[in-house]
């Protein structure tokens, strides 16, 4: 089992190295050398290496909660390119943190922090030393809560998307074998829960081949796949591969109404529109979405356009300045551009379109109401 580990390293290294052709590749070589740490891990301590180089344990760290945000970057990397993964990619790491228990203790101990009175009694209360050195399921039910989440996430980001067979052959065949992969993944899963049974149940290592030579085999056929069928495309195929893939997105109804109101809150409640320099990838990062998702949001579904929907809540706070007798002051070319525009005719071009009056006709509208009133 070690040996068939270290060659998942080996593999990895490989994949890695080769995926400056197809680069969603680079996250099936991260998968593989994840689960071949997960897989060393338990054999480190079974083979009781630990006790004779116990810098191993602050070199290794559990990574099982980097699987399911790995996968979920695949399946969006390979089907939208990488414009389509979310900027901040590190933060979907962040809850391997609570898995540095023995970085932790390394840390403590060589840094002299423990010497601080306050720190020393809160390291050596039982709940803590039991959190710190005890065995714990809870961990291991996060690891597949978040395994499972990102895992149905990804299949339903598959399925809900069209893709163009014709554009390229092998980048539909992958799409195709990414469902072979998660359904893979999902009875290793059910192999870690079995594996968790009988080390509670029976108190044995038998967990260990039950679990780890499934996985370890498993990252060795995915490894030779990946780099397989990447070994197969001419470089013009290449040139094809590595564009997005989907041409058509579909929402239903629910999730329409939710991005729908969650767009119209971020120009109502956080006025993003005054921002002149306001992009769809913003707007799309905000919403978690790729763009071309947004785009088809607002283009099919609330009818509008990018510009037509931001210009539309610029028009309308143009309409409540012009309006409000406390900035008469103000001239029009600086309501415009407070209201987020860029140029005065582009104001003047996009309050008429929606309005159907200029903005001087509009004051003069408001002006003539006043005097009918107040005759």
């Amino acid at each position: 089992m070690l040996a068939l580990a270290l060659q998942g390293f080996i593999l990895s290294g490989i994949l890695w190295y080769s995926s400056r052709k197809i680069k969603s590749n680079r996250w099936i070589s991260l998968l593989i050398f994840c689960i071949s740490v997960e897989t060393i891990l338990p054999l480190v301590q079974s083979i009781s290496l630990s006790h004779s180089f116990a810098a191993i344990y602050y070199l290794l760290f559990p990574v099982n909660l980097a699987l399911g945000p790995l996968i979920y970057f695949y399946t969006r990397s390979l089907i939208f390119g990488d414009t389509g993964l979310p900027r901040r990619k590190y933060l979907y790491f962040l809850p391997m943190l609570i898995d540095l228990k023995h970085q932790i203790i390394f840390l403590l101990y060589t840094s002299g922090i423990l010497a601080i009175p306050f720190v020393q009694q809160l390291y050596f209360s039982p709940q803590i030393q039991s959190l710190l050195f005890g065995y714990s399921n809870r961990f291991v039910f996060l690891s597949m809560l978040s395994l499972i989440s990102y895992m149905a996430v990804s299949y339903r980001l598959i399925i809900r998307t069209d893709v163009d067979k014709e554009a390229s052959v092998f980048k539909f065949a992958d799409i195709q074998w990414l469902k072979k992969l998660l359904i893979c993944l999902f009875a290793l899963l059910v192999l870690w829960i079995v594996a968790i049974l009988i080390k509670n149940v029976f108190s044995t290592n038998w967990e260990y081949y039950l679990l780890f030579i499934p996985a370890i085999s498993f990252t060795h056929w995915l490894g030779f796949k990946a780099y397989l069928r990447q070994a197969q495309l001419a470089p013009a195929e290449i040139e094809i591969y590595n564009k997005p893939a989907v041409t058509t997105v579909f929402f239903s109804p629910q999730e329409i109404s939710d991005y729908s109101a969650r767009l119209h809150q971020l120009m109502d409640n956080d006025t993003l529109y005054l921002d002149p320099l306001l992009k769809l990838e913003y707007l799309a990062e905000k919403l978690q979405l790729p763009v071309k998702h947004v785009s088809h949001l607002l283009n099919q579904h609330i009818g509008k356009n990018f510009n037509d929907f931001v210009n539309s809540y610029r028009v309308d706070e143009a309409k409540q300045r012009l309006a409000d007798p406390t900035l008469a002051h103000f001239t029009i070319a600086a309501i415009a551009f407070d209201c987020g525009f860029n140029s005065l005719p582009t104001f003047q071009r996009c309050f008429k379109q929606f309005t159907g009056l200029t903005p001087s006709q509009y004051q003069n509208s408001l002006k003539l109401g006043i005097a009918a009133g107040k005759a």
